[in-house]
């Protein structure tokens, strides 16, 4: 792993969301969710790396963006989890530029990050990269072709795989839920693949978590025979079998796009439900509670309709983007692609959209989006297993 800095933050990651959570900074108004923090990571922001984009036209300005980028773009965010320090996160991309056959030299990629959250009265809003990991298949445990079969380490591309969400587990190994396949991947500490892939049969994927416990991953994919139904199937980790839910969760329409599902106690997750526009034509960026005993679901957020009162949002540590949409009271979460969400504590959700490299304009009609972290507060508490609260160690 490259270390790019040896900074180390040991406060506690609670003590992170007692700063959001202040006494007296937080909306009494009805039902919404209130903006407690920002932070913006450029659609430019690259770190070392081979250089990407050379199959889009050679000195291409696409919505500001210029390609081939000169190394490794960080954008597509797809997944977000603690990292191993307090107060770092780690990412996880899905490498696409636009399509798989564009993205052949954009890596698969593990990385580490400090967020430095805007809040009400303080914070830079900025997104630091501590360091990343290559996934790779060295010991070639895929048997169809890779980008890079013939390079000793076989690093994964966005050609090869499509990253959705991703869990660590006992042991620090990692399972990676990638949706072009769609299949399960097992990767060490290190991003070596310890396994052929584990086909996921039964329908697109929407998004994976875990119970409580690390006992079992639970698998959201869209039913095969009703497109508005999104059906759960856990993956027991130690008997490596497949069991249906009973529940299924029911989308407002076939049209809209299930996403950043992650459990919060054995019986309930929240997820996302979306459409997919963006910028002045999004209509339905809500988050539910969901319980997979019954299926039922409540709103808990309308991420189009966001309290903003101490101007988080348009604070001077942030230069908005020309015809920026969505910036003030009310705030406007307006992108495309939003998969990424995990619960900070019992009230707190952390959201970052997939900025869709270089293709996304749901910050602006004219320039890239950044891949933008929003810490919410909602209004009511829920109930999360402290297994989540905790930094993974």
């Amino acid at each position: 792993m490259r270390k790019h800095s040896v900074r180390r933050v040991f406060l506690a990651l609670l003590l992170l969301s007692s700063a959001f959570l202040g006494a007296g900074q937080v909306s009494a108004q009805s039902n919404r969710a209130q903006l407690v923090g920002r932070a913006v990571m450029p659609a430019n922001t690259q770190v070392d790396g081979q250089p990407a984009g050379a199959a889009l036209v050679a000195g291409a300005l696409i919505n500001g963006v210029k390609f081939p980028f000169d190394s490794q773009p960080v954008g597509t965010i797809s997944a977000v989890l603690p990292g191993e320090y307090p107060n770092t996160w780690l990412l996880l991309f899905d490498a696409q530029l636009g399509v798989p056959e564009q993205s052949s030299d954009y890596l698969l990629r593990f990385y580490t990050a400090e967020i430095a959250f805007r809040r009400a009265q303080s914070g830079s809003g900025d997104v630091l990269l501590l360091n990343w990991q290559h996934l790779g298949d060295p010991d070639r445990r895929i048997a169809r072709p890779v980008v890079n079969a013939e390079t000793p380490l076989r690093y994964l591309s966005g050609a090869d795989f499509a990253p959705l969400a991703f869990q660590r587990v006992a042991g620090g190994t990692f399972w990676v839920a990638e949706s072009r396949t769609p299949a399960l991947l097992r990767f060490d500490a290190f991003g070596k693949l310890l396994e052929p892939p584990v086909p996921l049969n039964g329908g697109a994927l929407q998004g994976m978590s875990i119970y409580p416990d690390g006992s079992a991953l639970i698998i959201a994919q869209r039913s095969m025979t009703n497109s508005r139904q999104v059906i759960f199937r856990t993956y027991d980790l130690t008997t490596r079998t497949f069991a249906d839910l009973p529940a299924t969760y029911t989308l407002e329409s076939a049209d809209h796009v299930f996403g950043g599902f992650a459990m919060i106690n054995a019986q309930e997750a929240f997820a996302i439900e979306a459409d997919r526009n963006e910028n002045r034509a999004a209509a339905f960026k809500r988050v539910f509670l969901i319980s997979l005993a019954n299926g039922s679901k409540v709103q808990v957020a309308d991420l189009l309709d966001i309290a903003d009162p101490n101007g988080i949002s348009t604070s001077n540590v942030f230069a908005p983007p020309p015809n920026a949409y969505g910036l003030g009271d009310p705030f406007r979460f307006p992108f495309a692609a939003i998969t990424a969400l995990y619960p900070i504590d019992e009230q707190t959700l952390l959201i970052a959209n997939n900025n869709r490299l270089p293709y996304g304009l749901g910050r602006s009609d004219a320039e890239a989006d950044a891949t933008e972290f929003i810490a919410i507060r909602l209004a009511q508490p829920f109930a999360l297993d402290p297994a989540f609260q905790r930094p993974i160690r």
